[in-house]
């Protein structure tokens, strides 16, 4: 049996065995009031029985506590004991190892043996002893709370678990009493996500990462990783990556593959899907070097020459919720230009099966493209064109809920108030309330301007409906706020109460969510005075002096103006009471009146560019429209950090 003691800094000489020479003192390192590091010094004899018993996990563990000393008792575990205990090699977050039976005179304890590579939770109400194995004392151990000590495992001096590992124990009752010796029983303690106590130390030690990639070329990322289906960890064959994309640089000087940092990874592969985008500058520290594209080659950089796209495979049986896509263009003379569905699937097939070429014909034409250079030749008159192939963008925010790998594509949102904003609702929907269920409104707030979290359901839709006409791979949406503005609210119910009563054999929507571009300094007047006609003319008056909106974002991001060294634009996504319509002229300052003998002096309620298919609507009266949502964006960045 090895007790390993503690009275000042002793040992205890009773408890070294006679064939054991004693050995110099341990190095004690208190942590912090739960948690004690007690080094093994480097002249103790680990060849003899109980350490090869610790190794096997064939050990009882049992406590000995009173005021003035600590000890802690290794005895291995005899055949009459009980079972042993066995511990499997796996690639999972915690090792833990079952106790065998205890003998039938002393009260054995449960134990567990946890790596601290994998603490996630405090250690609320326990106590803590940490026993690494160190193979030489000579070296110093400082450990503090705010610097954990990292011991790399030895398995000359070692247990089969990483080490160190924490054996724990709950803290016994408070004695009305004088203190009595008494043994403590360790305890199993279990780490889950749901413990939410606060760590009692500081720092934490680092997660061991259950990402992985493969050096060897035309290895796919695992598309059961990705969707929580892989249990092969470590030892799986394909790359374990957050997203079903991932970038890595062929660093020279140690010859291997480096992940760019993650913040870059979504940036980088937005920018990668935007076909127009031939390279991207990229910093590495205070250099900055071109990033091609096409070669995926980084100009004159002395310390990575090759970059290198992994991807997950286009089986929708592998993966039918994000599948890999791809995308085949041709250079017209003006912009790069999609080749029709047939012609792409053949070229696109061609590429999968690594051919060098493929031909086709249009009319009595014949064409070859030769994947090697990427052009597309003409047979009969040789001319050429360039060809380009790029993937479609999957957003983090598209892959949810199918995309399991622990990456969170938003901060997590607390619960809210309620009595303050609920964004779990759809903003675009009917509402039957007076104001807008997703609002929160303070007792003596008339106006407010609410940011809207990421990740929300408000957020996305009012997102989705953005990027409906503009493009993930060339905008980036900075914020988006709500206007909580109760004057022009009230006065835009009471307008749009008085429609319906003039409406109600229309089967047309009264009610539309529009877009409205304009500058900085005009959405800061728009917030507090809502939309204006009388300020129309500044940018046009072709369908009268009146207050626009587009059905699209694109056309109303032709009229937001880039402010700032970013280049921060401001769109308006407003609440606008369409009503019956006609077509707009330049000399309107309000709508027509109505063709009808019945109704005299009622008018048209807003005019437009086409009756047919309008893309732009102009309100003559601030009542019928209001700035339901404002949304600051701006150009994706030319460059990225690596």
């Amino acid at each position: 049996m090895t007790d390993l003691s503690s009275r000042g800094t002793k040992r205890k000489s009773s408890a070294v065995s006679a064939s054991e020479p004693q050995s110099i003192s341990s190095k004690i390192t208190l942590l912090s009031p739960s948690l004690l590091l007690l080094e093994i010094p480097a002249d103790t004899n680990t060849s003899l029985p109980v350490w090869e018993a610790m190794r096997s996990q064939q050990v009882n563990i049992t406590w000995t506590v009173n005021p003035y000393s600590v000890s802690v008792h290794l005895t291995p575990v005899t055949s009459k004991q009980g079972k042993t205990i066995t511990l499997r090699k796996s690639e999972s977050t915690s090792n833990v190892a079952k106790p065998s039976e205890p003998p039938s005179n002393i009260l054995q304890p449960q134990m567990v043996i946890q790596s601290i590579a994998q603490q996630h939770v405090a250690y609320l109400n326990t106590s803590c002893i940490l026993l690494p194995v160190s193979q030489n004392t000579s070296q110093a151990l400082p450990c503090s709370p705010a610097q954990p000590q990292k011991i790399p495992p030895n398995p000359a001096n070692s247990l089969i678990v990483s080490l160190p590992f924490i054996i724990t124990q709950p803290l016994p009752a408070p004695q009305p009493s004088t203190p009595v010796k008494k043994r403590i029983l360790p305890a199993i303690q279990t780490l889950t996500k749901a413990t939410t106590a606060k760590p009692r130390v500081p720092a934490k030690a680092p997660v061991a990462s259950p990402f992985h990639t493969k050096s060897f070329p035309d290895i796919h990322i695992c598309d059961d990783f990705l969707l929580s289906l892989c249990h092969a960890g470590k030892k799986c064959t394909m790359h374990h990556t957050p997203y079903p994309f991932h970038w890595q640089l062929w660093c020279v000087l140690n010859h291997q593959w480096v992940d760019i940092s993650p913040q870059s990874q979504v940036t980088l592969e937005r920018i990668y899907c935007d076909i127009d985008k031939e390279d991207i500058c990229v910093k590495d520290g205070n250099a900055s070097y071109s990033l091609k594209f096409d070669a995926m080659e980084l100009a004159k950089h002395s310390k990575y020459d090759s970059v290198r796209r992994l991807t997950n495979s286009d089986s929708l049986v592998s993966n039918p919720y994000f599948p890999s896509k791809w995308k085949i263009y041709w250079w017209n003379n003006l912009s790069w230009e999609e080749f029709n569905k047939d012609r792409s699937a053949l070229l696109l097939q061609k590429m999968s099966e690594k051919e060098p070429y493929c031909s086709f014909h249009i009319g009595l034409d014949e064409y070859e493209v030769d994947f090697t250079t990427m052009t597309q030749t003409n047979i009969t008159t040789g001319f050429q064109r360039d060809v380009r192939c790029r993937p479609v963008y999957r957003s983090p925010d598209s892959m949810q809920p199918y995309l399991q790998t622990g990456i969170q594509t938003h901060p997590t949102q607390l619960v809210s108030d309620p009595s303050g904003p609920d964004f779990s609702v759809d903003p675009l929907e009917e509402f039957s309330s007076w104001y807008p269920p997703v609002w929160g409104l303070a007792s003596e707030q008339d106006y407010s301007l609410v940011d809207v979290p990421a990740g929300t359901q408000a957020y996305r839709r009012v997102q989705n409906l953005f990027y409906e006409s503009l493009s993930e791979t060339k905008l980036d949406i900075v914020s988006i706020q709500q206007v909580q503005n109760l004057l022009h609210w009230d006065k835009y119910q009471r307008h749009k109460a008085y429609m319906q009563k003039q409406h109600t054999k229309w089967k047309e929507p009264l009610e539309k969510h529009l877009f409205h571009g304009t500058t900085k300094e005009a959405s800061e007047d728009i917030c507090h005075n809502n939309f204006d006609p009388r300020m129309a003319g500044v940018n046009g008056t072709s369908c009268g002096y009146g207050s626009y909106f587009a059905t699209t974002a694109s056309l109303s991001n032709n009229y937001s103006a880039k402010v700032g060294p970013d280049e921060v634009r401001h769109m308006f996504l407003a609440k606008v009471l369409v009503g019956k319509v006609s077509l707009g002229k330049s000399n309107y300052r309000r709508p027509p009146p109505l063709s009808s003998k019945t109704r005299q002096y009622c008018l048209y309620d807003t005019c437009v560019d086409i009756m047919n298919k309008p893309t732009m609507f102009v309100v003559f009266d601030r009542c019928q429209c209001y700035p339901y949502y404002i949304i600051k964006y701006k150009n994706l960045p030319k460059e990225i950090d690596i």
